[in-house]
């Protein structure tokens, strides 16, 4: 057995190529967030999305990222925001389970990105404030979680060697050993 290619070939790149994302392929990342699995089968998510060819709107979202992200992230294809749904529709109660069910639905959209060819690099510096109020959100139930990179990766793009050693940092990972414990009848 192996581990699931698009699962060992998701990054999160910081530079992309021209190549459109297209509707279809669109469709098929929020059908990859629709089956996630979710509490109560809530589905705590929404998300609102925008390409590149409506500048307007495109702009106003590089306008909400913070940090050096507007650098970089302008040259994705599509940004899509990821917001929460933090009441469940039963008894309108919290629910406790809504920001773990939404990063499922999340990576479930970056490893449908993986499969197709594309990344989807999500960040978390962004301005929720700015956020909200682009979307009109009721604060009393959504709030913006993160906003997504997409696109075809372009690694043909020279990185300075301060990018050079954030992609690194970023694409080394724990050892298993580091952070999986198994619990034996002694314990």
């Amino acid at each position: 057995m192996q581990l699931n290619k698009a699962i060992k070939n998701r990054w999160s790149p910081r530079a992309f190529s021209e190549k459109p994302v297209t509707d279809e392929m669109i469709q098929l990342l929020f059908e990859a967030a629709r089956r996630a699995p979710s509490s109560r089968n809530e589905q705590p998510w929404n998300y609102y999305y925008v390409h590149r060819e409506n500048k307007e709107a495109f702009n106003d979202v590089v306008e909400i990222l913070t940090g050096n992200n507007p650098d970089w992230a302008k040259e994705a294809q599509l940004f899509i925001i990821s917001v929460l749904k933090k009441n469940l529709d039963y008894k309108n109660r919290p629910n406790g389970k809504a920001l773990h069910d939404i990063g499922a639905a999340n990576i479930s959209i970056a490893i449908q990105a993986a499969e197709m060819g594309l990344q989807a690099h999500q960040m978390g510096g962004f301005d929720k404030e700015k956020a909200t109020e682009y979307l009109k959100l009721n604060t009393d139930n959504f709030e913006s979680v993160t906003v997504f990179a997409v696109g075809f990766p372009d690694e043909s793009e020279p990185f300075s060697e301060e990018t050079l050693q954030r992609i690194q940092q970023h694409q080394t990972r724990n050892e298993i050993k580091d952070f999986v414990f198994e619990i034996k009848d002694d314990n």
